[in-house]
């Protein structure tokens, strides 16, 4: 039997959790041609939710097309070029013949080279290979609008981890770009959703930036421990098997209701039980949980300088005053200045947060790792 949880991809609709509100707001804001800033941790299902939402939209009005664009392993300018080129044309028809005929009637000036691939399914579907000129740029870019408004429908292009973008070579001169050609454009609306927040927080909130207030910035909150207990018991009951309610809201503690983790943590508990969840069964998998995240944790933490791995102490400790005499000799945390520079560090790569008053993890499974082999 298929397990109910899903973590490591997107998630489909039946294991998708609540979010209705947001999704409602995304398809409101969107589906009007008002373009979304989607800012949230890492893995707090950012992708799934845009995804479900787009699909439930598309469902609903049949004059829009959603495409969808990973910038995540983007490494050129030409490559974002040329994945933007193909993915709008792959979503505004719905035949390969088709996206054929819009490459050359709404790409004239490129003339690419097209390349022809099968699937395990024998889906067919292209490539595009074409240098790079100025000129080729602005038609790119244009090219959502021309689509839409030669066909009559409605464009929205999503652009998963869109703050990797700033930093390709030429950023700078991209970003420009892309606004003035963007902001004019009356059929399409842009979705860009990232998990650096530092960097989508400077992309966009930034007045110095050319995207400063390109559309409406939205921060995901997480979902509520009350919508995740009735989710996990009902998925456990579905599949054959049975955990208390008490039990599911010990496991969203766990993680702090952190969607990727709880899914991940709901998964190996289901995968080590054949009928009722044991107390047992908890622990155990809770350890496998951050067994199996620990390579990446090591890997994190390789190269934290040893005022850095003592700050992160100090805050599992629940030291808030990080400056205060008391807790700079008993952590050892150096100078005045070292201090403020490993703050910053830290919390630009997301190992702590500032929450009121008090710095905590970012990263509710990094944070039991921590607190087993350092503390």
């Amino acid at each position: 039997m298929k397990s109910p949880f899903q973590y490591g991809t997107l998630v489909d609709k039946e294991s998708f959790v609540n979010r209705v509100e947001e999704r409602k707001q995304l398809k409101e804001l969107l589906g009007s041609g008002i373009n979304v800033m989607l800012i949230s941790p890492r893995r707090w299902g950012k992708s799934s939710l845009v995804k479900v939402a787009m699909d439930e939209l598309m469902h609903e009005d049949k004059h829009i097309r959603v495409c969808f664009i990973d910038a995540f392993s983007i490494k050129t300018e030409a490559e974002f070029y040329r994945v933007f080129a193909r993915e709008v044309i792959t979503c505004a028809a719905s035949t390969l013949e088709r996206r054929l005929e819009d490459i050359k009637h709404f790409l004239k000036t490129i003339s690419p080279s097209i390349t022809l691939k099968s699937d395990t399914s024998d889906t067919m579907s292209f490539d595009l290979k074409f240098e790079l000129e100025e000129k080729d740029v602005m038609e790119i870019l244009e090219l959502p609008e021309k689509i839409a408004s030669a066909k009559g429908i409605q464009l929205i292009v999503c652009i998963d981890e869109f703050q990797q973008l700033a930093l390709l070579p030429g950023y700078k001169s991209m970003e420009g770009k892309m606004r003035s050609v963007w902001q004019q454009q009356q059929r399409v609306a842009y979705c860009f959703y990232g998990s650096k927040r530092h960097m989508m927080m400077d992309i966009f909130n930034n007045s110095s930036n050319p995207f400063y207030r390109f559309g409406q910035v939205l921060f995901l909150q997480k979902i509520k421990k009350e919508e995740w207990v009735p989710f996990i018991v009902n998925a456990f009951h579905r599949t054959e098997k049975e955990i208390s309610e008490e039990q599911a809201g010990r496991l969203c503690d766990i993680v702090k209701c952190h969607s990727w983790y709880l899914q991940q943590l709901c998964y190996f508990i289901w995968s080590g039980t054949s009928g009722q969840v044991t107390d047992e069964t908890i622990e155990v998998r809770t350890r496998q949980l951050i067994d199996t995240n620990m390579p990446m944790f090591m890997n994190d933490t390789e190269n934290l300088t040893a005022a850095q791995t003592a700050m992160l102490r100090a805050v599992a400790d629940g030291e808030y005053r990080l400056n205060s005499a008391t807790v700079v000799r008993k952590y050892e945390l150096g100078s005045a200045q070292t201090i403020t520079r490993n703050k910053r560090i830290l919390t630009k790569r997301d190992f702590i947060a500032k929450e009121g008053e008090q710095y905590v993890f970012s990263d509710p499974v990094f944070e039991l790792w921590f607190r087993r082999e350092y503390c």
